[in-house]
């Protein structure tokens, strides 16, 4: 790479201790001038913590943290913020009652003689979404954004303030590939106007292509840093793991005969004000058989996650129909699908899973709650039984959810779906914002109870994702099924390009996989 390029922000020894953890463990960190510095470990490892410290959200128990040659005090996201330095969290801050002008500069409102400046406010959003080619307006509401739309929205909001150091964490989680590409050129175009990114994933495929310098925790340790060209796959792999990474492969398994879900000709429409937003689904028609593990891929707006709703209860189709083992269903409700069998882990765990006032076992309880149809100590047992047999790390069922691992809090709503002995589980994004052995093992975990005859319905905008786990494969775009592929089929290529008609040639898809 040449000459080595300025140090700009730089963590000393850093030491940072939780009740009965060593979060951090003597920690020096150095961000290097116009260059992406990718920050690597397990779920775990301590990323999140140096994160914290780097953006004044926590303070370290010892250490030192300096920018720009200078030592400073990082007492609050404000400290960080008045020195450059802006994060764009992998669970997203979008307050979706105010607009994207009024989300860029919440809490941090311009005035102008002890007014609200709300000129300035819209010409700043505007000029910053225009750099990351964000086709909305100012005054959208952010309600009627997508989850990706959301993600680029927030780095928007870091580019608004005129950040000099931009800490991205997994910003890719929720992009469809088309959007993460857009990213990675924004991502060059950023780096040539003076702005030094920081960025966390668990994609290999990206790291490896955006990434300058790579430096690895493990447990809370540094423990490898390296540069590009240095940093190979196999390198990222020996120094996070101390060793080998779990097998991914896996060999498809043999459709039975049986049909367990069956549907065909679902059509939801968009909505005549939110049309692109919206995505429809017109004319959906597939067969789910016992055992089978189906991946459903397709790019932002093509409706994975709208059919997927429609099949658990939580969105009326407008035609259609959906039967499960040969008896059709009336799906206007969550409840009807889940006493029909059908459950969904939802893609955004935080929002739509999780109850983070609870614990991890009041988590897991929640299928059964107000149901008679399990007796206290049966549901203790069942838990209990659950936790073993997803090998969710924990010691304690009463400690709050929020205190496990992303991969770990997967596990626990993958648990209380189980809690009802389902027949379908669907699952949005299955391993978003999880580590890659964490990743590894919640494969392994969904094959064992595919091999226990549970079919599982999944979608994903990973293609790696799709390859590694999936029997068979449907590709949506735009609404309806673009191909259908068996598991010797399915390759980057024919994935990406059935689900991007308009893409005439694609040699290497951006953001393939972890």
């Amino acid at each position: 790479m040449g000459e080595t390029p300025e140090v700009v922000l730089e963590a000393r020894h850093m030491v940072k201790r939780y009740p009965g953890n060593m979060a951090l463990n003597d920690v020096s960190f150095r961000a290097y001038r116009q260059r992406v510095n990718v920050l690597l470990g397990e779920n775990g490892a301590g990323k999140s913590t140096l994160m914290r410290l780097l953006s004044g959200v926590e303070q370290p128990d010892s250490g030192e943290i300096w920018m720009e040659g200078r030592r400073i005090e990082m007492r609050s996201p404000r400290d960080a913020a008045a020195n450059g330095i802006a994060i764009v969290h992998q669970e997203l801050s979008v307050l979706t009652n105010l607009d994207v002008s009024e989300n860029v500069f919440a809490g941090r409102e311009l005035t102008r003689g002890g007014m609200l400046d709300r000129t300035s406010e819209d010409q700043r959003t505007a000029a910053a979404i225009a750099r990351l080619h964000m086709d909305v307006g100012v005054q959208t509401p952010a309600s009627h954004l997508s989850l990706g739309s959301r993600q680029i929205l927030e780095i928007g909001r870091a580019l608004a303030h005129r950040s000099k150091v931009l800490i991205l964490d997994e910003p890719t989680s929720a992009l469809s590939t088309v959007e993460t590409e857009t990213l990675f050129g924004v991502i060059a175009e950023l780096l040539e106007r003076d702005l030094t990114i920081i960025y966390i994933t668990h994609r290999m495929g990206e790291l490896l292509h955006l990434g300058d310098y790579f430096t690895v925790l493990r447990s809370g340790c540094v423990v490898g840093e390296a540069a590009r060209g240095e940093a190979t796959r196999e390198w990222i792999v020996r120094t996070m793991f101390g060793g080998e990474a779990l097998s991914s492969t896996h060999e498809a398994r043999a459709r039975e005969a049986e049909v367990v879900l069956s549907v065909r000709d679902v059509t939801l429409p968009g909505r005549a004000d939110d049309e692109q937003i919206q995505a429809p689904l017109d004319g959906v028609s597939f067969d789910l058989h016992r055992g089978e593990i189906l991946g459903m891929y397709g790019l932002l707006g093509a409706g994975r996650t709208e059919l997927l709703e429609c099949l658990a209860g939580c969105r009326r189709m407008e035609a259609g129909s959906v039967s499960v083992r040969g008896r059709t269903i009336d799906l206007d409700s969550v409840t009807k699908a889940t006493a029909a069998g059908i459950v969904l882990v939802p893609e955004d765990r935080q929002q739509d899973g999780l109850v983070p006032e609870l614990s991890i076992r009041e988590n897991v309880v929640l299928a059964a709650a107000g149901e008679r149809w399990l007796s206290r100590s049966k549901e203790t047992e069942r838990v209990l039984e659950l936790v073993r047999k997803l090998r969710i790390a924990v010691r304690d069922l009463e400690l709050p959810v929020t205190a496990l691992s992303g991969g770990n809090q997967q596990k626990v709503l993958l648990a209380r779906c189980l809690m009802r002995k389902p027949a379908v589980l669907l699952l949005d994004e299955p391993t978003r914002g999880v580590d890659a052995n964490a990743k590894l093992e919640i494969y392994r975990l969904l094959r064992e109870l595919a091999d226990e005859g549970l079919s599982i319905l999944f979608t994903s905008s990973e293609i790696e994702e799709t390859e590694r786990l999936a029997d068979r494969a449907l590709v949506l775009c735009r609404g309806r099924i673009a191909a259908e592929l068996k598991a010797d089929e399915i390759t980057d290529v024919a994935l990406f390009s059935a689900a991007s008609p308009r893409v005439a040639a694609v040699d290497t898809p951006v953001g393939a996989g972890c």
